[in-house]
C-alpha cells in the first residue's frame, strides 16, 4: 500500500470513529481525533470550539442518536495536510429539537506526530 493510500485509509477511519463516538457520546475518542484548537461550524453558521461542542454533548444539549456515513471524499494536499468532504445521515436532538438531517461537512486535517486530526469542520445540508 502506498503512502497516499495509507493516509486516505487513516483519514477515512477517523470519520468512521467520529461517527461512532458522536452516537456513543465518547468524548475521549472525539478529543483524540479533533484538534484542541478546531473550530466547528454548524448548519446554522454558528461556530463552536471543540471543547464547547463536547460540553454540549456531555450535558445533553446535542444528542446524536444515529449517524450513517454515506460518502467520504479525501484530497491529500501535501504530506501533512488534507481535506475531506463527508456526507452522513444524522438523527439528533439539538437544543431540544429532534430531526433527521442529510449533512455534508467540509473538513480540514493535519498530520501531527504521525497521526491525522481534524482541525476544522463546516457542516451544511447536503
Amino acid at each position: 500500500m502506498d503512502l497516499a493510500t495509507q493516509d486516505k485509509k487513516e483519514i477515512e477511519n477517523i470519520f468512521k470513529k467520529e461517527n461512532r463516538a458522536m452516537v456513543e457520546q465518547d468524548l475521549t475518542a472525539l478529543k483524540e481525533i479533533i484538534a484542541p484548537e478546531a473550530i466547528l461550524t454548524h448548519i446554522t453558521g454558528a461556530e463552536q470550539s471543540r471543547d464547547e461542542w463536547l460540553k454540549q454533548i456531555k450535558i445533553g444539549r446535542m444528542r446524536y442518536k444515529k449517524s450513517v456515513l454515506k460518502r467520504i471524499v479525501i484530497q491529500l494536499i501535501d504530506d501533512d495536510h488534507a481535506s475531506a468532504v463527508v456526507q452522513n445521515l444524522v438523527t439528533a436532538r439539538i437544543y431540544g429539537f429532534t430531526n433527521d438531517w442529510m449533512l455534508q461537512s467540509a473538513n480540514q486535517l493535519i498530520k501531527r506526530e504521525g497521526k491525522w486530526i481534524i482541525t476544522s469542520s463546516k457542516a451544511s445540508l447536503a
